[in-house]
């Protein structure tokens, strides 16, 4: 008996701390600040037993970062160079805020609007370009 009593202690730890650490994979994305929760699925949590007893302040969904900052994101994914079009498929935009939004954006230093022999309108980004270019001198 004297002979478990250490193990059993300790035991009792390591469970604890195994239970909160697979708790807290489980949970991850519930806590997480830049996912968003799909309202569907939020209507069916906040129906459960477990948000009574969670703040229900960390679910609110985030508003949508502001059109400026889901274009710098989207020209990054695409390597500098965007369309009105790429921009209101990618970020759900509406076409008359993305024109808007680039022709304000436009200053010839970090955006600059291009137009190619077909006649289409194309959004340079140079620092990023620039990025992606050394990026491949490599």
């Amino acid at each position: 008996m004297f002979f478990l009593f250490p193990f059993g202690f300790f035991g009792t730890f390591i469970i604890i701390f195994l239970a909160l650490r697979i708790g807290k994979r489980l949970f991850r994305d519930l806590f997480e600040d830049d996912r968003e929760i799909s309202p569907g699925w939020k209507r069916s949590f906040r129906n459960s037993r477990l948000f009574d007893n969670l703040n229900a302040k960390s679910f609110t969904v985030k508003k949508p970062r502001d059109a400026q900052h889901q274009i710098f994101r989207l020209a990054n994914k695409m390597h500098g160079r965007l369309t009105v079009s790429d921009i209101v498929i990618n970020t759900g935009i509406s076409i008359k805020e993305a024109e808007e939004t680039m022709n304000k954006m436009v200053d010839g230093m970090r955006v600059r609007m291009e137009v190619d022999d077909r006649g289409i309108v194309i959004y340079e980004f140079p620092e990023i370009i620039a990025g992606y270019e050394d990026k491949n001198t490599y």
